[in-house]
This record gives structure tokens, C-alpha cells and sequence, in this order.
């Protein structure tokens, strides 16, 4: 069931009454987010969705987005924020939570911000930036799109670390399928300790940057290669004899079909390390579609020529940035697209969630093309400065020099 205030929040306790008044009284940027939030008509997307009258109570949607804020605000993990929030008297304030009441724990705000989907969240950024243009906080008359990367949490991928951890899940995986009662006499070896005193071994080669060193590394991964490629034939038929067996008792179980079906994936992702680990010991360097993450396979290499950081394993995310600084919107891309496919989209969705068109519009020369400049006039927006890269004539170096 979704509430929409936190009621007892009004109904102080004895503590909350001893505190000083100043406690109880929020400043500088969180007394202007308070009062922005204040406005019913911005929790609008999360009734329309999910206006329950059964089932028991959750967390209340006003602190959910204020926490939500929170979380965004200062980059904060979602166990990071519930433990900050239940530590500090004024995020309590902030977000509705009374000195002697519980914080939401993190595994619900986890589980609500997957239930409210990107499309909802989408909608009330869009609502709160309308608002801030109603009350002339912003102007959004101009805009600066840019693109960055939302880094994945992985570990750098590898070879021997990509096969490592397949075969890890992949043995995770079997015997959680096991302890159900399922495929329980399918034979099945634990491989993981085999894995690792070649992981390790890898390590101790990789010390020395001898060729002697770069064969054994390179006879190494071929023997972990063959020990996921049993692993994986194992699994198969774990996952086979499981299927059958599921299909003669004619039981379900969300649970145990969930894990099942977990399985197949997870094998399907494993044989693909397997099939291009295969390739890079032939010799192939560029492989397209790589997998660098079993956890998170729409994770991209992403090359930013970046000084700490060349390449970012991510995805590539498109924004647009009105004059005060705040973000529009954002576009989060799958891959590594070039940034001049991605310049028309981000205007068009400035202008839908900014209700109006901006009078300026700029980006760096990533974003250039002549089909661009030409689209995004078509828009009514009066000025389009993206520097043109490369050779410029001289009609264009004195067009881009204009006031």
C-alpha cells in the first residue's frame, strides 16, 4: 500500500519536543528543497501507479523522494544513506522521520525505486523542473548538452577474472538449484578451488614481465578455459535433468523456476566468455560485443582519453544542462554511441520536459554535424553554437566568432 505522508511524522514525541528549535528548523539548500517538495501535485506519477488500498503500509512516498534526493544529491549508496539519515537529527526533519522512528531500510528503498521504474522518476524530475521554472528559481534559456559515463560497479575485466567468476556463479547457482530438491543426483564437481590456484598462479607470473613469464600466463588460461568448459557441461545437464524432472511433478514455484532460469542464463553468459577467451588465445584483438562483466552484461568499454582513466566500463549517458547548472534530463545509452547521434534527442527532450524551447543551445565538437545544426534550428531554437572540428573556412571561423 502507498502512502503518500508520513502522518506520525506530525505527532511529536517527548524527544523531539525537548530538542532546540534550531534542530527543528532546516537551512540553506535543504529549507528550499523542503519547500519545493511541499507540493502534493508532484507525487502525482507515484498514485497514478500505484494507488493501493490492500496490502500492508510501506514507506511513505514524501520520504521516499526526499531520501531519494539525499542519495543523488551526495552520491551515497543506499545503506550509506539510510545509516547518514538515521545518524543526523536534520535529514531526519528533511525526510519526515521523527528522532524515535525507524529509517526505511535500504532493501526497501531499493526494491521501491525498482518498482517505481525510470519512467516514473523520469516524470516527477520533469515535474519538480516545470515547478522551478513556474516560481522563476530558473530560466532554462540556455542550454549546454555534454555527455559522461555512468561507471558499473565491476572489477577490471580480464580473461582469467571473467572465466574465474563464471564458474563461481555457475557453482552457486547448481547448488542452490540442488538444496530445492531439484536435479539432486545430477553429478556436479566443484571446480572453484582449482580456479583460484590458477588466479593465483597468474598473479605470481604477472610479477615478472619475462616472455618466459607471458607463456606460462598464456598456458594458464588455457587450462581455465577447459575447467569452465566442464563446469559449463556440467551445468547444462544440471539445468536439463532439472527442467524434466519440474515438468513430471507439475509443481510451481516462482522461486525455484526464478533460479532455474538464472541458470540458463548465467550459461549462455559463461559460454561466451569461453567462445572469446578462445579467440584472444588465437591471437584476435578486437572482438565486438565483448563480455566484461557476468554481473552486468550491458556494461561497455568505454575510451574517454581520460588521464586517470582511458577506457570506463559503463554506459554512456547524454546531458542536458540548463544556465544555472541544473540537469534537465538525461539520456542513458546502451554502448558507446558517437556523441553527434545523440545532440537532436537530448534538445527534443529538453524542450518536453522544459515546456518550452530554450533560446541557446551548446556542446562541444563532439556533437557537431550539419544535419545537426540544421535539426535543431528546425526546433525554433534561435542560436546553436557547436564548434565545427577539423579544417574550418574562413565563413565559418568568422561565423563561430560572432558575438
Amino acid at each position: 500500500m502507498v502512502i503518500i505522508e508520513n502522518k506520525d511524522f506530525k505527532q511529536l514525541s517527548v524527544f523531539d519536543q525537548l530538542l532546540p528549535e534550531s534542530y527543528l528548523k532546516l537551512q540553506g539548500e535543504l529549507a528550499i528543497v523542503d519547500e519545493l517538495l511541499k507540493d502534493e501535485s508532484l507525487f502525482a506519477p507515484f498514485i497514478e501507479k500505484f494507488n493501493s488500498k490492500c496490502g500492508r503500509h510501506s514507506t511513505p512516498v514524501d520520504t521516499y523522494i526526499r531520501m531519494m534526493y539525499l542519495k543523488f544529491r551526495y552520491n551515497l549508496g543506499y545503506e550509506t544513506l539510510c545509516k547518514e539519515v538515521g545518524d543526523s537529527i536534520t535529514w531526519r526533519i528533511f525526510c519526515h522521520i521523527p528522532i524515535c522512528g525507524e529509517v526505511p531500510d535500504y532493501t526497501t528503498l531499493a526494491k521501491l525505486t525498482k518498482r517505481f521504474g525510470k519512467d516514473t522518476l523520469e516524470e516527477l524530475n520533469s515535474l519538480i523542473v516545470q515547478k522551478a521554472i513556474e516560481k522563476k528559481l530558473i530560466k532554462a534559456r540556455k542550454i549546454r548538452i555534454d555527455t559522461t559515463v555512468i561507471k558499473s560497479n565491476i572489477h577490471y575485466p580480464t580473461d582469467a577474472g571473467l572465466l574465474s567468476d563464471g564458474v563461481r556463479v555457475l557453482t552457486r547457482l547448481v547448488k542452490k538449484v540442488k538444496d530445492t530438491g531439484i536435479a539432486a543426483k545430477a553429478e556436479f564437481r566443484d571446480r572453484t578451488r582449482s580456479i583460484k590456484k590458477r588466479i593465483l598462479n597468474i598473479v605470481k607470473f604477472t610479477k615478472n614481465r619475462t616472455n618466459e613469464a607471458k607463456e606460462k600466463v598464456h598456458q594458464t588460461v588455457k587450462e581455465l578455459v577447459e575447467i569452465a568448459k566442464d563446469v559449463l557441461c556440467s551445468a547444462k545437464k544440471v539445468s536439463e535433468i532439472a527442467k524434466e524432472e519440474i515438468k513430471n511433478t507439475q509443481n510451481t514455484n516462482r522461486s525455484r523456476d526464478f533460479l532455474i532460469q538464472k541458470l540458463e542464463n548465467t550459461i549462455s553468459i559463461v559460454d561466451k566468455v569461453i567462445s572469446q577467451t578462445s579467440e584472444v588465445l588465437k591471437g584476435t584483438i578486437s572482438i565486438s560485443n565483448r563480455v566484461v562483466s557476468i554481473f552486468d552484461q550491458g556494461a561497455r568499454p568505454i575510451k574517454r582519453g581520460k588521464a586517470k582513466a582511458d577506457i570506463e566500463f559503463g554506459r554512456k549517458v547524454a546531458l542536458a544542462e540548463s544556465e544555472e547548472g541544473l540537469i534537465i534530463c538525461s539520456i542513458v545509452e546502451e554502448g558507446n554511441p558517437a556523441d553527434k547521434t545523440l545532440a537532436v534527442p537530448t534538445v527534443k527532450k529538453a524542450i518536453k520536459v522544459l515546456n518550452k524551447v530554450p533560446k541557446e543551445v551548446t556542446g562541444d565538437r563532439g556533437f557537431y554535424s550539419s544535419t545537426n545544426e540544421k535539426e535543431i534550428r528546425e526546433l525554433k531554437v534561435e542560436h546553436v553554437a557547436i564548434p565545427k572540428p577539423g579544417k574550418k573556412s574562413e565563413k565559418r571561423i568568422k561565423f563561430e566568432r560572432q558575438h
